[in-house]
Order: structure tokens, then C-alpha cells, then sequence
């Protein structure tokens, strides 16, 4: 057996899967975003809490019971989500919280490794938040910066590393030639190792806090967007993985990098393709606002989806524009915000509801045709993250997008992945790829239906007539997001 552990916004899960890819089990503990004086925080200690608890829920889902864990169990792999910086002190402890992938309060230093890189550096990048962080009082006591996920491994027990997938990433982690003409000394950041590696053991006392069985390989894993894309099975070209959650991102698999920057553009797990994606910035977000504020109790058939399920197609006549914060890929626009059209007397929560819901699948339709427009084919797009649980979600992407939604047997797609790293690690498998397409397994198929996609093509045309409207409204005074 391998596990999984990834580190959400939210939420840490942990995945127990055999060497056939089926899970064992499956555990989640909440964590706390935090909102500091600098900006949006985390707790790494609270990880490692969190960390304990998903481990003993998925163990305990397992009935081998600690014994059989220990015989079964070969090797762990953290991934999470990014720029998070943690920064360490000799002891290994963080100085303070965390600075979250949320946080964009490094504008100065921004502005100061703009300089010193000759290009645009976004203050929620690693270099900007390890200035502000040095230069804060408690600066002087950092030994050590590390990624979230690589901190978590490294107080497991393994050794103080960074994942790099390709060379092409230093220039989103540590920079390290930018951060030489800053002057930063190298020993503050941890070397570079590629995915799928041993990189230390469990150690004692980390098998007594957390429960995984000491001396257990810790194995070098992946930022959470490459893991998903590893354990959703996306690893040939035309193929796509739908990542759910807060934001959401079509990220397809792509022979070449796209054309032009509209596009993020950037090299996948699999040495030699690459990741293509645009989506949304506030997708789960959207859902999350329109339940609180429609007031829906999310306990029994009082939810957002029973609601949006009681109405046909197209939310009769009513749109809404899901970009509460702006949006990036494809449309790289920080003003833009918000809107229902279309509303009327007739219209209530259950109309409203239908919209916000289709809106997610229009939104990932933009990207998919400036894809497409490339000439880059989408064949299928799997699921992965909550939202892949939800048949009738998926069912509207489907005859929105026109292709197949897939959705995987463990749509916890960054922690499978994570397990595919493990396997390859252990030489039970070449390549992550071949690990992928013989680990990952399909639970179930969403086909598009005919006469909803004429439906859904004729709204979306308004769809998008709604969006020119909106971004014509949009405030001149706000700068448009620059593309790192």
C-alpha cells in the first residue's frame, strides 16, 4: 500500500491506496486560513495535526488495524498547494505562520525581484514573501525557507528539499540566480530533487505524533496541480483534468506550450509534454458566497445542487458571472467582478441557484475554446476534488464543454497522484506515466446529451455577451493582472 497526503486550503487528505490503485482509505481534517497583519496566513503545526487525524481516519477505514498497516504500508508522498511559504528556524520549528499561496501583501519586495530578475514577479510568489519575511523582526532567526508540502515531509523526517519537476519552475520557486543578485544567501533554501525519490524515512517521533510507522520512505512529491494531473490519469496528450475546489482549472495535456500567454503555459510531470490551463479564480468560492447569502442550511435537500437540480437547463433565461475576484487565465483581468442577467419577478433562489451552478461550466467552456483555438485537442476532461462527486455538476460540464467528464475512483486526484510517486520510487513501476495509466481507475462517464448542449451552446452564447458587457464595465482605474 502507498499513501497520499496533500495539503488544501481548507483541508489536508490522506489516501490509502494498494498497488493496484484501489483505495484502502480515505481521511480529512480541516485547517485554518488565517487572516495576519501581512496578509493571508497558515498554522504548519496545524498541518501536522491535521496531518495525525486524516491518517488515523483513512487507517482506520482500512480494518488492518495498526499491525497489518505496518506489513502493508511501504511509502509516503506529500503535495500541496502553492506559494506557500514556510520559514524555519535552526530547530526546525516555523518562525510564525505560514504565508499562504493567498497572499499578495509583498508588493515592495515584488517591485525590488522585479528588478533584480528583469521580468514581472507577483508578490504571491516565494522570493517577494521571503524578503518580507527576513526583513520582519523576526527575520534573523530563519535558518531554512521551505514550500508547504516539503516542510511537512522534512518534520517526518525526510531531508530539507524542494521539488522541481523541471529546471523551467525555478523561476516560480526559489529563483536562485535572482535571489543571488539580491544578495540572499543559497543555505536559506533548500536543494532541488525530482518527483518520485527517497528523501528520508519517519522518524520516531514523527510515527508517535502522526501514527505512520517509523522508518516508512518518504518520497518526493509534487506542487498539488502536477500531482492531480498524475493521479487523475491526464498524462497523453488530449487529455484533461478538471481541478475543483475554492478555484477551479481545466488543465490539459499538451504536446507544446500554448501560442501566446492567455494561457498558462507549463511543463508537466511527464518529462517532455505539457500542462495547459485557465479557469476560474473563484469557482467553489462562487457557490460558497451564493449559499450564504441565498441562506441555504446545506444540511439534508437544502443546498445550492437540490436547489439548481429543480430547474431545466439554462436557468430560464437567467446568467450569472461567477468572477467574484477577478479572474486570470484566459482572461487576465483583476476588475472584472460579478453579475446575474437577466433577472426578473419570475426568477428565485432555485433559478438563481441553476445559474451560478452552469456558470462554472461556462467559465471552463472560455478556456476550453482558447484551447482549442490553438489547435490543441481536449478529448475527455476527468474530475478530480468534491465537486467531482456531484452527478449533476458533472453531467452540465459535459454538454457544456461537448466532450466526455470522467470521474476517477479516487477523485482525490493530488493525493493519488501522490501514491503514483511512491510507486515509481519503489521501482514498482518506470515512469510516472506508466504508473498513472495503470494505478488510476475510471468509477464513472458523463456523456454529452444532445439537446442539452443546443441548449447550453445557444446560453452560452449569451453567456459570453454578458461577460463583454461586464468587463466594458469593468473599472479603468484597476490594473489588469500581469502574467507571470
Amino acid at each position: 500500500m502507498y499513501c497520499g497526503i496533500d495539503i488544501g486550503t481548507s483541508s489536508i487528505k490522506c489516501l490509502l491506496v494498494d498497488e493496484n490503485g484501489s483505495r484502502r482509505g480515505l481521511g480529512r481534517a480541516p485547517v485554518g486560513l488565517y487572516r495576519g497583519d501581512a496578509g493571508y496566513e497558515a498554522d504548519p503545526l496545524e498541518w501536522l495535526k491535521a496531518c495525525a487525524a486524516a491518517y488515523a481516519e483513512a487507517s482506520e477505514a482500512t480494518g488492518l488495524g495498526e499491525a497489518g498497516l505496518r506489513d502493508r504500508l511501504r511509502a509516503v508522498a506529500i503535495s500541496g498547494n502553492g506559494p506557500t511559504l514556510v520559514a524555519a528556524g535552526r530547530d526546525g520549528l516555523p518562525v510564525g505562520r505560514a504565508c499562504s499561496w493567498m497572499d499578495r501583501s509583498a508588493v515592495a519586495e515584488a517591485a525590488r525581484v522585479s528588478e533584480a530578475a528583469g521580468r514581472a514577479v507577483d508578490p504571491s510568489f516565494y522570493l517577494p514573501k521571503a524578503l518580507r519575511v527576513l526583513g520582519s523582526e523576526a527575520g534573523g532567526s530563519v535558518s531554512k525557507f521551505f514550500s508547504g508540502p516539503e516542510y511537512l515531509a522534512f518534520t517526518l523526517g525526510a531531508a530539507p528539499v524542494s521539488y522541481l519537476v523541471d529546471d523551467y519552475y525555478d523561476a516560480f520557486v526559489w529563483d536562485r540566480a535572482t535571489g543571488a543578485r539580491l544578495g540572499l544567501d543559497s543555505a536559506l533554501f533548500p536543494p532541488y530533487v525530482d518527483p518520485a525519490k527517497v528523501i528520508g524515512e519517519v522518524s520516531a517521533n514523527a510515527a508517535e505524533a502522526v501514527g505512520l510507522p517509523a522508518g516508512l520512505p518518504i518520497v518526493s512529491g509534487f506542487p498539488d496541480f502536477l500531482a492531480a494531473l498524475v493521479g487523475s490519469g491526464a498524462v497523453s496528450p488530449g487529455l484533461a483534468c478538471d481541478r475543483s475546489g475554492s478555484s477551479e482549472a481545466l488543465n490539459v495535456c499538451a504536446q507544446r506550450p500554448f501560442p501566446d500567454r492567455s494561457i498558462f503555459s507549463l511543463p508537466h510531470a511527464v518529462r517532455g509534454l505539457w500542462n495547459l490551463s485557465g479557469g476560474l479564480s473563484t469557482s467553489g468560492k462562487a457557490l460558497e458566497w451564493f449559499s450564504g447569502v441565498a441562506g441555504y442550511s446545506g444540511i439534508g435537500s437544502d443546498s445550492v445542487y437540490q436547489d439548481a437540480e429543480r430547474v431545466a437547463a439554462g436557468a430560464d433565461g437567467l446568467l450569472f458571472l461567477p468572477y467574484l475576484a477577478g479572474e486570470r487565465a484566459p482572461l487576465w483581468n483583476s476588475s472584472l467582478r460579478g453579475a446575474f442577467f437577466g433577472l426578473s419577478l419570475a426568477h428565485g433562489r432555485r433559478e438563481m441557484a441553476r445559474a451560478v451552478v452552469e456558470s462554472l461550466a461556462y467559465g471552463l467552456r472560455l478556456a476550453a475554446d482558447r484551447i482549442r483555438g490553438g489547435e490543441f485537442r481536449i478529448d475527455v476532461a476527468r474530475c478530480s476534488g468534491g465537486a467531482a462527486r456531484d452527478s449533476m455538476l458533472c453531467a452540465i460540464k459535459a454538454d457544456v464543454l461537448g466532450i466526455a467528464i470522467e470521474v476517477p475512483e479516487n477523485p482525490e486526484c493530488e493525493a493519488m497522484g501522490d501514491a503514483c510517486a511512491c510507486a515509481v520510487a519503489l521501482s514498482e513501476h518506470a515512469s510516472l506515466k506508466d504508473a498513472s495509466n495503470a494505478m488510476v481507475r475510471i468509477a464513472s462517464r458523463y456523456e454529452p446529451d444532445d439537446a442539452s448542449s443546443a441548449i447550453y451552446e445557444e446560453r452560452f452564447v449569451a453567456w459570453k455577451d454578458a461577460l463583454d458587457a461586464a468587463i466594458r464595465l469593468s473599472s479603468p482605474r484597476n490594473a489588469p493582472y500581469k502574467e507571470p
